[in-house]
């Protein structure tokens, strides 16, 4: 019989479910590679905090469904673990993600200034909406090519759960070094993030829809709505 197993340390660092060992004092002590964006975006204390609510009444492991989002990541349930007083173990399960089509057909799609789209839209929130809204955009960026009547239903539909917000925020930037490969071309990412302090409580699946028929992927956080659209050349 082989008795050779790959070790436990390595099961668990490139675990997919991000795992974070803490001390009885809350201290991260440990975390794998799926849990580094987690630890980056400092909501260690937040998550001891949700392991203790939920830890089970004695030593062992207690397994509950639940819906969380933290950075670009949707949770649906999480473990937490403990065999002594001294640590705290939690594991949180990703939702798999909605992945977008990689055949690209333009159809439908015509020569868009993105800004001026943006814009468009940003007046039609505005004939509702009356409370401070700010754009930062690169009016530099080219013209790429877009499903506009379809671009604009997603952006409306983000948009409409911002009504009752006291502040909006729109920011449109290129990301730097980043691409998306549709067919056998990689484009560049334009990012898009409305993001207000009250967003209605609707669920995001129809914006998530809208987003994949633009092969648009789409993050969502309590209080902002990341957009990554593929910067399409004009021919």
């Amino acid at each position: 019989m082989n008795t050779t197993l790959t070790s436990s340390k390595f099961l668990l660092d490139n675990n997919n479910s991000p795992l974070l060992i803490f001390s009885n004092e809350g201290k991260v002590k440990y975390f794998n590679h799926s849990a580094e964006l987690l630890v980056g975006i400092n909501i260690s204390k937040e998550l001891f905090k949700l392991a203790v609510t939920y830890a089970s009444q004695s030593f062992g492991a207690r397994t509950v469904h639940l819906d969380l989002t933290y950075g670009t990541d949707n949770f649906y349930a999480i473990t937490v673990l403990y065999e002594s007083e001294d640590e705290l173990c939690i594991y949180l399960y990703r939702k798999p993600r909605a992945m977008i089509s990689t055949d690209l057909t333009l159809e439908g799609y015509t020569k868009t200034d993105i800004n001026i789209l943006l814009e468009a839209n940003i007046e039609l929130f505005k004939m509702k909406y009356s409370e401070k809204l700010t754009l930062f955009t690169d009016y530099s960026l080219p013209k790429l090519q877009m499903q506009q009547n379809s671009f604009s239903f997603l952006l409306r539909s983000i948009l409409e759960k911002c009504y009752d917000a006291n502040e909006v925020n729109i920011i449109l930037k290129i990301k730097i070094g980043e691409t998306i490969m549709l067919g056998e071309k990689k484009y560049p990412i334009l990012m898009l993030m409305v993001k207000a302090d009250k967003k209605a409580e609707r669920s995001n699946d129809e914006i998530e829809k809208l987003a994949l028929q633009n092969h648009i992927t789409a993050y969502f956080q309590k209080d902002f709505v990341i957009l990554e659209i593929p910067c399409i050349p004009v021919k």
